[in-house]
């Protein structure tokens, strides 16, 4: 089983405050990701496992698995977010054990995300915009609502090839921030990729 310890990628999170995500990927296929240090060193790769069919026929609220690799090609994270019928709901594994719960909150105006631990007690709760654009950002409260981050969507432009960067998003969180947390707001962000930016 993967350590922490035995991950270059996953060392390297517990010493920054910010990461960069693109989204690689063409049309129907599986979505990929690559997380990067703000100076651009390639942290982590994420890939998708799920069906062509369901990519076509459920679309945005498909199950799926992601699958997490450092630069060694050591696999650090799962996601799995089952399909359900009620509200959105992520697990996320780090190094071969649970790390978080990401649930997507019924709301009527701004979507809101919470980030809970192991046994489903709020860590951070993720609060994005009323309108959901090319830009703008999901900010990141800790339980006793101060604000510690945020998740940015930036415009990825007019002139991206399909196969190319299509959306790309930066996040910032506190340094001292535990690394199974930090590791639930990258998973965080891709489950916001799948929920307001899939076509």
């Amino acid at each position: 089983m993967t350590t922490p310890e035995s991950s270059t990628g996953i060392e390297m999170l517990k010493t920054i405050d910010r990461v960069l995500i693109r989204e690689k990927t063409g049309t129907y296929t599986n979505n990929k990701y690559v997380v990067l240090t703000a100076d651009g060193t390639v942290l982590l790769y994420a890939k998708e496992d799920s069906g062509i069919l369901n990519r076509m026929l459920v679309g945005k609220s498909r199950a799926f698995e992601i699958d997490v690799f450092d630069t060694s090609d050591l696999e650090v994270m799962k996601l799995r977010r089952p399909y359900t019928v009620g509200a959105d709901k992520m697990d996320v594994m780090l190094c071969g054990l649970p790390a978080a719960i990401v649930r997507k909150e019924v709301t009527f105006f701004k979507p809101v995300l919470v980030i809970n631990d192991t046994s489903d007690r709020l860590v951070i709760r993720v609060k994005g915009p009323v309108s959901i654009s090319a830009e703008c950002n999901f900010e990141l409260y800790t339980s006793d609502k101060k604000r510690i981050g945020d998740i940015r969507k930036r415009w990825s432009g007019l002139s991206r090839s399909a196969a190319s960067d299509r959306d790309s998003f930066a996040i910032r969180f506190p340094l001292e921030l535990d690394v199974r947390y930090k590791a639930a707001v990258i998973a965080t962000c891709f489950l916001i990729d799948f929920l307001f930016y899939e076509n």
